[in-house]
C-alpha cells in the first residue's frame, strides 16, 4: 500500500513539476510566507534504515537546493524574530521563509551552521535542554540499532514477556512500530522502566549516543552568532498532553531558564514536542503563552497569514522530511495546497 501511494505522489509529482497547476492557487494561500522545520541534516546512509528515523533526516545537499530555491523565486529568508515584527507591527515586504532546526542535534553545529554563514542567513534552532545536559536518551537511535543488528529480540516488561522476530526489514520495522509504541504508550515520565527493560538485555547504553546531540559550549557558540536564534523545546521531549498543567509549566519553563542561564539571552521562541494535534492543543498553548515568548509553534501544516497576528501561541509550520526531498513538492506545499487538503479546506491553520 505504501509503495502505491509513493507511486501515485511521484506521478502527482512529475505532472505538478511540468504543468504547475498548483501555481494559480499560491496568491490566495500562500499568505506572508512559512516557516520550516527540520530535524537532522546528514550524509546519505547507504545501509538499511528504520523509516521513522530516515523520516527525520534530510542531506546537506538537499538543504543547499532548499536555501537557493527560495532565494530563486525571491523569497526573502528572515529570523524568528522577524517573523514576529511581521505580525505585530504590520511589516510588509516580500513572501518570507524562515527556516527552523528542531531538538539540538550535533548536525547544527557541524552541518547547517557552516551552509548558512556560507551564505551569511538566519536560522533557528530549538533545543531540548536535557540534550546538551546529557540527561536525554536518544531511544528511538537505540531501538533502531537493536532492531537492524538482530535477528530476534526478547524483554520482559510489566510482567509480560515480549519477543519478536527480526530477520528481514518487514519484520525489523515491524518490531521497531511495536517497541516505540509500547515505549510511548506509558506516562512519559516514567518512560525509564520500560527503557531499562527493552534495553538492558542487550549490550547497548544511552551514553553511546551522546555524540549526536550538541553540547553546551557548541549552544553558547552558535548563540554568539547574531543570525543564530536559540529556543526553547522543554527540558525532556514528552508528550505534554500526557502531563498535567504543572508538569507542562515546569518543562516549558525550566528549559527557558536553563537555555538562559547559559547563553546569557532571553530565550523568546518555544517550539512543542512533536506539535501535532496528538500531543499538543489549547491548554498547552495557554500555558506555554503564560512564559512570555514572542511565538512558539507547532507542526501542522500550514503558512503565515496576517490573521496569525492573533495566534502567536499556535503558528504553523511546514515540515521538510526525508522521505520526499524533492523540491516541486516543496513548491505544492509552499503555495498552501497540501495544507488546504490536510485541514478541510482551512486557509489559516490555528489550534
Amino acid at each position: 500500500m505504501n509503495s502505491l501511494r509513493h507511486q501515485i505522489l511521484d506521478v502527482a509529482l512529475a505532472v505538478a513539476a511540468f504543468v504547475k497547476p498548483h501555481r494559480l492557487l499560491c496568491p490566495v494561500l500562500c499568505g506572508e510566507g512559512l516557516i520550516l522545520v527540520m530535524h537532522r541534516v546528514v550524509p546519505e546512509k547507504s545501509y538499511p534504515r528504520i523509516a521513522a528515523n530516515s523520516r527525520i533526516e534530510i542531506t546537506l545537499e538537499f538543504l543547499e537546493e532548499l536555501i537557493n530555491y527560495f532565494v530563486s523565486i525571491e523569497y526573502e529568508i528572515i529570523s524568528l524574530d522577524s517573523v514576529y515584527q511581521r505580525l505585530t507591527d504590520e511589516v510588509t515586504g516580500r513572501p518570507f521563509v524562515c527556516f527552523t532546526f528542531d531538538d539540538g542535534y550535533v548536525d547544527i553545529f557541524d552541518n547547517i551552521h557552516p551552509l548558512f554563514m556560507k551564505y551569511q542567513l538566519p536560522y533557528a534552532v530549538y533545543v531540548v535542554s536535557d540534550f546538551p545536559d546529557r540527561k536525554s536518551v536518544l531511544w528511538w537511535y537505540m531501538l533502531e540499532d537493536l532492531v537492524l543488528q538482530h535477528n530476534a529480540l526478547s524483554f520482559r516488561y510489566a510482567e509480560q514477556d515480549f519477543s519478536f522476530k527480526t530477520r528481514n526489514a518487514t519484520e525489523k520495522e515491524a518490531a521497531y512500530a511495536k517497541i516505540r509504541e509500547l515505549i510511548l504508550s506509558g506516562p512519559q515520565d516514567q518512560m525509564t522502566e520500560v527503557l531499562d527493560a527493552v534495553f538492558s538485555p542487550y549490550s547497548i547504553t544511552a551514553a553511546d549516543y551522546n555524540d549526536l546531540q550538541m553540547n553546551w559550549n557548541q549552544v553558547v557558540e552558535l548563540s554568539r552568532e547574531p543570525l543564530v536564534t536559540i529556543g526553547a523545546h522543554t527540558v525532556h521531549h514528552y508528550n505534554l498532553k500526557q502531563l498535567t498543567a504543572d508538569q507542562v509549566r515546569w518543562e516549558i519553563q525550566t528549559s527557558k531558564e536553563r537555555l538562559e542561564e547559559k547563553i546569557g539571552r532571553p530565550i523568546e521562541h518555544f517550539a512543542y514536542p512533536y506539535g501535532s494535534r496528538d500531543e499538543v492543543g489549547k491548554r498547552e498553548f495557554d500555558l506555554a503563552a503564560e512564559s512570555d515568548f514572542k511565538t512558539m509553534v507547532t507542526v501542522r501544516e500550514g503558512n503565515i497569514f496576517s490573521e496569525h497576528a492573533a495566534h502567536l501561541s499556535c503558528l504553523p509550520r511546514v515540515e521538510i522530511t526525508g522521505r520526499h526531498q524533492n523540491l516541486t513538492l516543496v513548491d505544492v506545499r509552499r503555495c498552501g495546497v497540501v495544507s488546504l487538503l490536510r485541514h478541510g479546506l482551512s486557509r489559516v491553520i490555528t489550534e
